[in-house]
């Protein structure tokens, strides 16, 4: 799952001298109107309701279900890791939580699955009912539509599959729903599709920065022989704000300045809800050559029963996912500079993450501070 364009920029707060999360006030949201509560829910139960809504609509765009379906990475890591051994999927009940356009189901249906059930709170779930009639499996697979939170099954599961996985691998706070179903309808010994997710970070040097940078100066700069106007004021607005966004960006792997290390491993079998609620990990990485310091790149890898792996990395081919940038204030480092980084993710609010970090460069007591917010108020860059 992921936001609706693949090309996002996401505003950073930069608040770090408190140690409380700001809260986005839903009455300031532009283009957003919240309605009146009937029936006595708090502002915050409110506003929680209204981002639902406004998420599950966006995947009732049949492009949406285009963009993730020709992802040819994502779609065929998919159908392998379903279709390779039939013993992980033939004769048994399959859940899929957050089906869309019924892809997944499809393909458990054809490996020989007992019986499907297709949850999809979207209104994608009608197309996803034709289509399931079209390929002649209304016998094996129902689609259900509505909430994984709210939705009954008949019987217990021996595998969920799901694609829950956004930007950064935890925005969007959809693995919870799929736990909720693990927690409720997934008999003891059944198999997670995948069973494991992990988040990675290294250090690199996003060129692109420094070349807008460097546009958006010209520009601006020219108007003066042009005109006779002095309008660089223009310029350090434009590239203050672009430093102010964690960008969605597929970096060349001759950015990236570091072996990754691991943020987070997570067994889905066994993780918690509570666990994903904050994210904490204390970190080091250590440069490769003398280059630029300038951002953080994070990507991820989802591991299926049988070893199938889907990978976002830089230096494999590219997703709809790619990779999530966080700038830094550029930094001159040289082999072996270390960085000491102590990072939090937390979810805030409904569907979006709050990201803290702290960090030093080579062995320095000077401390530097960022925090990012990962929210519902994307914007296209170009």
């Amino acid at each position: 799952m992921d936001c609706l364009n693949p090309s996002k920029k996401i505003k950073i707060d930069h608040e770090v001298n408190s140690n409380k999360v700001s809260q986005a006030d839903p009455k300031e949201m532009k283009g957003c109107s919240i309605p009146a509560s009937e029936n006595g829910e708090s502002e915050d139960e409110r506003f929680e309701k209204f981002v639902d809504e406004e998420y599950f609509s966006s995947y009732a765009d049949t492009e949406v279900h285009r963009t993730m379906i020709e992802d040819q990475v994502r779609t065929d890591a998919y159908h392998k890791a379903i279709m390779q051994d039939p013993g992980f999927i033939k004769g048994k009940v399959v859940c899929d939580v957050g089906c869309g356009s019924g892809i997944l189901s499809l393909f458990c249906a054809q490996a020989g699955a007992k019986k499907v059930y297709a949850i999809e709170a979207s209104k994608i779930a009608m197309l996803a009912k034709k289509t399931v009639k079209n390929n002649g499996f209304e016998d094996i697979i129902t689609v259900l539509e509505g909430r994984a939170e709210d939705v009954e099954l008949p019987e217990k599961v021996d595998v969920i599959v799901s694609e829950w996985m956004g930007y950064m691998m935890l925005y969007e706070t959809m693995l919870p729903s799929v736990l909720h179903i693990r927690d409720k309808w997934l008999k003891p010994d059944g198999v997670m599709f995948p069973e494991r997710a992990v988040l990675r970070v290294a250090m690199g040097e996003a060129s692109w920065i420094t070349q807008y940078e460097e546009n958006t100066y010209d520009f601006w700069i020219a108007l003066n022989p042009m005109y006779g106007l002095d309008m660089t004021i223009f310029a350090d607005h434009a590239v203050k704000k672009y430093s102010e966004y964690a960008h969605v960006f597929m970096m060349p792997q001759k950015d990236v300045l570091s072996l990754p290390a691991t943020v987070c491993d997570l067994d889905l079998s066994t993780v918690t809800t509570e666990e994903l609620f904050s994210i904490k990990t204390k970190l080091e990485l250590s440069s490769m050559g003398s280059r630029s310091l300038n951002c953080l790149v994070f990507w991820f890898d989802v591991i299926f029963p049988g070893g199938v792996k889907l990978s976002t990395s830089p230096d494999l081919e590219d997703t709809h996912w790619q990779n999530t940038v966080l700038p830094l204030p550029p930094t001159k480092v040289v082999q072996d500079t270390s960085l000491s980084l102590n990072l939090i993710i937390a979810q805030h609010k409904k569907r979006s993450l709050d990201i803290r970090l702290d960090y030093s460069i080579g062995g320095s007591d000077k401390t530097h501070f960022r925090r990012y917010r990962l929210d519902e108020n994307c914007t296209e860059f170009e």
